[in-house]
């Protein structure tokens, strides 16, 4: 890419939620949830800025709180129906009109993965950046496709595996899927062909406690135990990993 790149961070955050009403100012570890995620981009030394798109007043005036700058997002990007791409092409668009100049690479981070911390997004972002790949999305093992199969009308169980010759867990490949904490894209790769995906896509690979997706009060109150502390008892902020700053090839 040349100069180092312009990265923008961007938290999508609606205020509509259906299983769990006021989710991203919801208290984990007596911090609103979206100001985790606020908090890592804004310790990522590879993020220029850091914005939240909203349409909810409330996690607006959070998010500025915690030093997010804020897009206000229209209604018709903000309800449950919603896909993600429209709500981040406005994004862009707002940034490259109040700041003069494009969005080299976009980072869009969930708020509902409070656990993934400052350096696996420095790590994603240099992926994307010494790769020149088009989008990198992060993802955590899983074994359980495995044990997945089809119900018939009278319950019948149908598995796609030989019962008799079952592997043990340990013996199964892995697959990866998506765990929705970090995508990485560049500008082309959103706008031109309207995808967080696609292209060149690469992956970051995170553990399972990383990937935690908070979406019911019992994913809140698992993830609550999951936060670290010390000896104390007293709350930290999730390690991260170490990474160098970017610099201009």
């Amino acid at each position: 890419m040349g100069a180092k790149p312009y990265v923008a961070a961007v938290i999508p955050a609606r205020g509509g939620s259906t299983r769990l009403p006021g989710k991203n100012v919801a208290l984990l570890g007596g911090r609103p949830l979206i100001a985790h995620t606020i908090s890592a981009a804004l310790g990522a030394r590879s993020v220029d800025e850091v914005f939240v798109s909203t349409d909810h007043q409330e996690i607006a005036n959070v998010s500025r709180r915690w030093g997010a700058q804020v897009i206000q997002r229209p209604a018709e990007l903000a309800t449950a129906q919603s896909p993600t791409e429209p709500c981040l092409i406005h994004a862009v668009r707002a940034i490259e009109a109040r700041r003069g100049h494009p969005v080299d690479v976009l980072v869009l981070l969930q708020p509902t993965s409070p656990l993934r911390g400052a350096g696996r997004i420095d790590q994603a972002v240099r992926l994307l950046v010494e790769s020149g790949c088009d989008s990198v999305a992060s993802v955590v093992k899983d074994i359980h496709y495995y044990f997945l199969g089809e119900l018939g009308p009278q319950s019948e169980l149908k598995v796609g595996y030989d019962p008799n010759n079952r592997l043990r867990t340990q013996d199964i490949p892995p697959r990866y899927r998506e765990n929705g904490a970090i995508y990485v894209m560049t500008r082309e790769q959103l706008m031109d062909r309207g995808c967080r995906m696609g292209g060149d896509l690469r992956a970051l690979v995170m553990d399972e406690t990383e990937s935690v997706d908070i979406d019911t009060m019992l994913d809140l109150q698992h993830c609550e135990l999951l936060l670290p502390r010390t000896s104390a008892g007293e709350l930290v902020r999730p390690a991260t990993v170490e990474t160098p700053a970017l610099t201009a090839a």
